[in-house]
């Protein structure tokens, strides 16, 4: 995350100035003139006195003004300094609080329903795009393996990780095998990966598991053959978006170009799980701003994102919009869904542990 913008070079006049700014043109999506801020904002200075300061704010890269306009706009600079130094967080309202754990409870206990929940809510309060990127459960920690019999040479291998994911892969045999060795080959297998990570399994299973004794190997063989496999999909990582009607409604998405690059951007998946993925080191709420964003396609929009929990594993949710977005509100949301999803999560999987 960029660091933060300190506004202590700022009369208190300059600060005053672009904080009005900031907000009358997130709330209006126009330019704001010097007789707007003296008429509106009370901010107690002359339309002469607030061009002057608009201009020593322009010199300093925090404003800039439209060529068709005499109104002035942030830049990111001054979004930047905003964010960073004078906005006051905003509170979710308890109704909004409210309406945010009912949506959940109507919603099933299977992961990807509420993922997709989370990033429909956000959008919902946020009016912006809410994503929500699936955790990193390659990061879980190995749980068992439980073999079923299902038909004749079929054997229903089942993957489960202590953050709740449970994954199925269907083993043909050359030969039945009994149940007893079922029973025994997992009991074997559980206890020599026990408290390893999906990754090291993946990357030490047929070293760990080659001296077995008393188990089927052809049993052993179709395991080791599948689960790298099995892995492999489950380090496929999926987001979840909605809201897109509210971006595409946005007076900045009436340029074609930016607009291209919003539909090309929710068409690229790697490109939406890489931009989360940037932030997820981090371990804290951050925020991009701008030109702060690597991406070309999004440039001129703002993301902020946080990391929500699942036992030992970590996803990604936020917000992706334009640079005029209402930051104390949007920065509220992000934060609490984190710590929601997180329960919520936490009592599904606590919830499908106990059944199994």
């Amino acid at each position: 995350m960029k660091a933060s913008q300190s506004a202590d070079h700022l009369s208190e006049r300059e600060r005053m100035v672009l904080n009005s700014i900031v907000e009358d043109f997130v709330r209006n999506a126009v330019p704001v003139g010097s007789r707007v801020l003296s008429k509106k904002h009370g901010v107690g200075l002359s339309p002469a006195t607030i061009r002057n300061v608009m201009g020593d704010l322009e010199e300093m890269g925090y404003l800039t003004h439209p060529h068709t306009s005499a109104g002035r706009v942030p830049t990111d600079k001054g979004y930047r300094l905003y964010v960073d130094s004078l906005m006051e967080v905003e509170a979710l309202s308890e109704q909004e609080k409210t309406e945010i754990l009912q949506h959940f409870l109507r919603v099933t206990k299977e992961v990807d329903s509420i993922l997709d929940a989370a990033s429909q809510m956000i959008a919902r309060v946020s009016s912006q795009l809410g994503v929500v990127l699936s955790p990193r459960f390659y990061q879980g920690v190995f749980e068992k393996i439980e073999l079923v019999p299902i038909a004749e040479k079929k054997v229903l291998m089942v993957l489960s990780i202590r953050s709740g994911l449970v994954r199925t892969i269907l083993l043909k045999m050359d030969a039945e095998v009994s149940r007893e060795i079922m029973d025994k080959t997992a009991a074997v297998i559980n206890e020599r990966l026990h408290g390893l990570s999906l990754m090291e399994i993946k990357n030490t299973l047929d070293s760990r598991l080659r001296d077995l004794v008393e188990v089927d190997a052809s049993l052993v063989s179709a395991i080791v053959g599948s689960t790298a496999p099995l892995i492999d999909q489950i380090e496929l990582r999926n987001f979840h978006f909605g809201g897109t009607n509210n971006i595409m409604v946005q007076p900045e998405f009436s340029d074609q170009r930016k607009l291209s690059n919003m539909l090309n951007l929710l068409e690229s998946k790697q490109i939406v799980i890489h931009l989360f993925e940037q932030n997820e080191s981090q371990g804290q709420l951050t925020i991009a701003i701008g030109e702060e964003n690597r991406d070309e396609l999004i440039k001129y929009c703002s993301l902020i994102t946080t990391s929500y929990h699942i036992g030992s594993v970590t996803g990604t949710l936020g917000v992706i919009g334009p640079t005029r977005m209402r930051y104390p509100k949007v920065i509220a949301l992000v934060d609490f869904m984190a710590k929601v999803l997180t329960e919520v999560l936490e009592e599904s999987v606590g919830g499908t542990s106990s059944k199994n």
